[in-house]
């Protein structure tokens, strides 16, 4: 039987549940107080919040949320709030907070979100999470950062970076430009991206290369060409100002053309001038945005771009124009020596007519008084000589072993040598002349074979010196040798034989007479070196710098016919040492030539009066000019 309480015990019990309810009442005055102090710190939290209840519905969102997505709490509390999250991504997180470890309630990811007029935006998620005992989730809340811009400019730096160290791999403008136009459409997300330049000559803008989603626009977008008038970018150019219209549709009837001409409709662009110093060379255009429209960070993207491929663009169009040059340059070489080359064999036959022509005069003449036909002869042999040594020096320039005459003349004597002989008996008497017509092909026509040989240079020169001597007997020149003892040098002989006397020859007919001409052999550590020094009139800076480039000539022209060789100012043929050039190169040896002009005769038009005695302005016994020509040839590698 259960007894009631005493009016005490009740009394005692009124009194705890007294005190319980006055604690009870201030614990939801503090809680109410910590809601109120909660709320009021999301209000004014910067980044957007969302909180959600045990069933995932969300109860709260601060201001920033709104700010950012465009959704108010209204629009949202009490719905699970999908409206924000892209279609692929709807259970993203929640099979991320699945996936959380028992101890672990906090889950940070990278992510995108819709805002309320459709923009994605690349955000980062911060979720914490509250769990029962059973790890299930009983409310969430939710901080979202919005990390576009930042993602866009690091993107930026990215593309600027990859542009920056990829430049000097495209010397070629056509794929330099393809690069740069791909990355900005991969950058702003556009349907096609273009650098077009200006053709400042015929006021028309062109596509060397282009970026298109399409690559049969893009084809059709690098073949076309438009006058400056035709395009926006026209503008640009004339106002030198960078331009985005993000709605064209009013426009469409005045650039109809170039929709038809490029085949797809332009709906937005973005423009930006292309500057070389202080003109306008393009425009960079990126055009049908795939997301939104263009805005003022895409302009300070594309014109970042824009300074730093201006200069690239520049000089890849210069280094193909300067390709273009040099190939036509090429081709001009080539008909060049064709022609020189076909002139050298074409000079053979009437050179080698007119030869034994003029033997034959002279034999017939022989009964005229000598003095009224020598100087008319001596005339013609004089320039035939000169002939000749043209034929020879342009033969050894050009190197070209065509043998066709050769082999002509000599298949025509094999097949009618015993009719000629028979012919020739007839009419001379002589049967032994058939052999004098064939050692005279053999001599004219025959081809040049080069045999390389060991040769000691000192002697070489000491035998040429001796060989050319007479040749130079009227000239009052000193000769001062020193030939030293050297190595074998390996070389044929011929073009070694040309370079040397044609050394000496330039020196004495440089040197006036009573002056002095050293001639040298040294052996050096890897090779034997060959100098010839004359103490003459030397060269001007101008002749120095063009000496070696064949047919220049140091001296004036119409003083050569008149000169025989070796004489004072003879000059020459202006390839004799444009010759000596490219035996150095062909052979495997190197030229060079230092000189000082006479300061009494600074340039080519000032006279010498070729004789040191003769001169009135010398006060010493010698020229004060010089010029010395080296080549240096290597001791062959097997050594």
């Amino acid at each position: 039987m259960v007894q009631n309480p005493t009016y005490e015990e009740l009394k005692l019990r009124i009194k705890v549940l007294e005190k319980q309810f006055l604690e009870t009442k201030e614990n939801n005055q503090v809680l109410n107080e910590a809601s109120r102090n909660y709320k009021r710190f999301l209000k004014f939290l910067p980044y957007p919040v969302i909180v959600r209840d045990a069933k995932g519905l969300i109860s709260y969102l601060n201001p920033a949320f709104t700010k950012t997505f465009g959704w108010s709490l209204d629009e949202l509390k009490g719905k699970k709030g999908n409206q924000y999250v892209p279609d692929s991504l709807k259970t993203e997180l929640t099979n991320k907070i699945k996936a959380l470890p028992v101890h672990k309630n906090v889950l940070e990811l990278s992510t995108k979100r819709l805002t309320k007029d459709g923009k994605i935006l690349d955000v980062m998620l911060r979720v914490g999470v509250d769990k029962d005992e059973n790890n299930n989730p009983e409310g969430m809340i939710i901080v979202l950062r919005d990390m576009t811009m930042e993602k866009r400019i690091q993107r930026n730096r990215d593309v600027m970076a990859r542009i920056s160290q990829a430049l000097p791999q495209y010397p070629d403008l056509g794929k330099l430009l393809f690069y740069v136009n791909t990355e900005i459409k991969e950058l702003l997300e556009t349907e096609g991206a273009n650098t077009i330049l200006l053709d400042e000559t015929q006021k028309e803008f062109y596509f060397i290369s282009a970026a298109h989603d399409d690559p049969i626009t893009r084809k059709r977008i690098e073949k076309a060409r438009f006058p400056v008038a035709e395009l926006l970018s026209g503008q640009v150019v004339k106002t030198g100002n960078s331009m985005i219209v993000n709605d064209l549709s009013h426009d469409q009837y005045q650039y109809k053309s170039r929709d038809r001409t490029i085949g797809y409709k332009v709906k937005n662009v973005i423009l930006v001038p292309l500057r070389n110093k202080d003109r306008i060379i393009g425009i960079i255009a990126a055009d049908n945005k795939k997301t939104g429209d263009f805005d003022d960070t895409d302009l300070e993207t594309l014109n970042t771009i824009s300074a730093t491929v201006a200069l690239s663009i520049e000089n890849a169009r210069v280094s193909r124009e300067l390709r273009k040059a040099y190939e036509e340059l090429k081709s001009l070489n080539n008909a060049k020596d064709k022609m020189i080359n076909h002139l050298s064999h074409e000079l053979k036959t009437p050179v080698a007519i007119l030869l034994s022509s003029f033997k034959i005069l002279s034999k017939r003449l022989a009964d005229i008084p000598e003095e009224t036909w020598r100087p008319t002869i001596e005339r013609i042999s004089r320039n035939l000589d000169r002939i000749i040594g043209i034929e020879g020096e342009v033969y050894d320039i050009v190197e070209k072993k065509e043998v066709f005459h050769y082999k002509i003349f000599s298949l025509i004597l094999e097949q009618c040598q015993d009719e000629l002989e028979t012919l020739i008996a007839e009419e001379t008497g002589e049967r032994r002349i058939l052999t004098k017509v064939r050692q005279r092909i053999e001599d004219i026509f025959s081809p040049r074979d080069l045999v390389v040989k060991d040769i000691f240079l000192d002697s070489f020169v000491k035998e040429r010196i001796k060989a050319i001597q007479p040749d130079m007997a009227h000239r009052n020149i000193c000769l001062i040798t020193s030939l030293e003892s050297s190595s074998l040098i390996q070389m044929p002989c011929e073009p070694l034989k040309k370079t040397v006397d044609g050394l000496i020859r330039n020196a004495v007919e440089n040197t006036p007479d009573g002056g002095e001409i050293e001639i040298l052999v040294h052996q050096k550590k890897n090779g034997v070196e060959f100098a010839v020094k004359d103490h003459g009139i030397g060269l001007t800076r101008e002749a120095q710098k063009r000496i070696f480039e064949g047919f220049f000539s140091t001296q004036e022209t119409m003083n050569y016919s008149s000169k025989q060789p070796f004489d004072f100012n003879a000059g020459g043929k202006g390839a004799d040492l444009l010759r000596m050039k490219i035996f150095s190169e062909r052979f495997n040896f190197k030229i060079s030539m230092t000189s000082k002009r006479c300061r009494r005769i600074p340039e080519n038009k000032d006279a010498c009066p070729g004789s040191i005695q003769e001169c009135k302005k010398i006060a010493g016994s010698a020229c004060d000019g010089y010029t010395i020509v080296t080549c240096f040839f290597p001791f062959p590698k097997h050594r």
